[in-house]
């Protein structure tokens, strides 16, 4: 019987950090310094580590170093709030919680012997991660090798990463969609040009310089880079602007693209070692929601009793952990993951994603998704964001309410909702706010717009 297949990083593997290139004999010093460094904390095959660091570099080298100890990564937002950190390390239960300032020093230290144990099997659990919580507390995903094998393997073949390619990471490496960029460059043996943190004035000489051909995004960076600079047009090498993490308005798509940008809108999940689906490129004129076929490593589906959309395939996770320590099951007895997610089929096979199930609002009756209307208000000149939320009314169950970003006053929005929309669809209420309260990763926190709308409609 064959041995299942490992991620392995290619030789021809290298990151640039800092304007240092650290090739794949420098890099493998680097993390035989890191690994001594852990042992030496008391770190044993089969432990937990988490990091709440904030240095894209540690995590990087934490993601690279851990599975050739035996041991799991548990990346965390360090913006968490206290409370919320607390609670997911209950879940994960690690053997180790790091900080940056433990690991100084390890740009230098290349040199040394092998401090490699016994890696993980490819069915072991190699990575735990929380999911964005946008609608409350997030759980703990655990994802074997196998998850993120697969995802890697289906990625590259979608987005064709060969080893002369240089990908872009700029997205934060607690999330899947940031630690993806790594996975793949390793496996592929392209370069990964590693960024602190997000900068939109430095993002475009990044590129330029670095002949960057990859580079994953998520709308409110887009937004970002597109409003930093509206005469920038990236250099011909970009092929692929990975589009996700949240829902992008077909506007954005359209100026992008007339800008240069080759987005590519996708969907995935933590549950799923991110990307399932992806249209490359979006034609002129995308339909707002499609995120094209499924890769080869996944099946889609939709219920036909909810509209949930349902995934399965390798790069699904099985478990989930919770505070107490106990997992849940995340698949049913088929391999099928149900998300939180709506959409649809079209008759070429390409998924839509219409918002999330829990958004559904009834007013009057009527069940309403947010993302329909928002999709339409967003078109009212002199809004530059949009979401709907909801306040509790003895006639109408939700009355609607809008809270927006924008030069447009409530009753312009109010105006142009009304020749737009009709009946129970147009909202009773219109709230100016100076931005949208999101996650990270650019996810509207629909728990926190809706505390927004409440205290603005109670100071009147």
């Amino acid at each position: 019987m064959a041995a299942e297949k490992r991620l392995e990083l290619h030789p021809d593997f290298s990151i640039r950090y800092r304007g240092i290139l650290f090739a794949a004999e420098r890099l493998n010093g680097i993390l035989n310094a890191l690994c001594r460094r852990l042992r030496s904390l008391g770190l044993a095959p089969g432990g937990v580590v988490a990091s709440v660091a904030k240095s894209s570099w540690l995590n990087a080298l934490l993601l690279l170093a851990l599975p050739r100890m035996g041991c799991v990564f548990f990346p965390v937002d360090p913006a968490l709030p206290v409370t919320a950190r607390r609670r997911l390390l209950a879940a994960a239960r690690p053997d180790l919680l790091l900080f940056e300032d433990v690991f100084s020093g390890l740009l230098d230290a290349e040199h040394g012997t092998s401090c490699v144990g016994e890696a993980l099997p490819p069915g072991a659990v190699h990575l735990l991660l929380a999911t964005s919580g946008t609608q409350g507390l997030p759980k703990v995903v655990e994802l074997s090798g196998k998850n993120l094998l697969g995802s890697v393997q289906a990625s590259c073949q979608q987005l064709g990463l060969k080893a002369d390619d240089a990908w872009l990471a700029c997205l934060p490496l607690h999330h899947i969609g940031g630690l993806s960029v790594l996975l793949r460059c390793a496996h592929t043996g392209a370069r990964v040009v590693l960024a602190e943190h997000f900068e939109p004035k430095t993002v475009p000489d990044a590129l330029v310089q670095n002949g960057i051909t990859h580079v994953s995004l998520v709308p409110t960076m887009l937004n970002r880079l597109l409003q930093a600079d509206r005469s920038f047009r990236p250099p011909a090498s970009l092929r692929v602007v990975l589009l996700g993490g949240a829902a992008a308005d077909a506007s954005l798509v359209e100026t992008a693209q007339q800008q240069g940008w080759p987005v590519c809108p996708s969907y995935g999940l933590t549950e799923t070692a991110s990307q399932v689906a992806t249209l490359c490129p979006a034609p002129r004129h995308w339909q707002q929601g499609c995120v094209g076929r499924p890769l080869p490593h996944a099946e889609i589906s939709i219920c036909a009793q909810t509209g949930a959309i349902r995934v399965r395939g390798q790069s699904v996770a099985v478990h989930a952990r919770r505070e107490d320590g106990s997992r849940i099951q995340l698949t049913d007895p088929q391999g099928w993951l149900t998300t939180g997610d709506a959409g649809w089929l079209d008759e070429k096979g390409q998924l839509h994603v219409t918002g999330r199930l829990d958004d559904m609002l009834i007013t009057g009756g009527e069940n309403i998704h947010p993302r329909l209307l928002e999709q339409e208000l967003q078109r009212c000149p002199g809004v530059d964001e949009v979401v709907v939320s909801a306040v509790q009314d003895s006639v109408w169950g939700d009355a609607l309410a809008v809270l927006y970003c924008g030069i447009a006053s409530p009753d312009q929005l109010r105006g142009w909702a009304k020749q737009h929309l009709r009946g129970a669809f147009v909202p009773k209420h219109y709230l100016r706010t100076a931005s949208l309260p999101r996650n990270a990763m650019g996810k509207l926190l629909r728990d926190e717009v809706a505390r927004r709308v409440q205290t603005l409609m109670q100071k009147g």
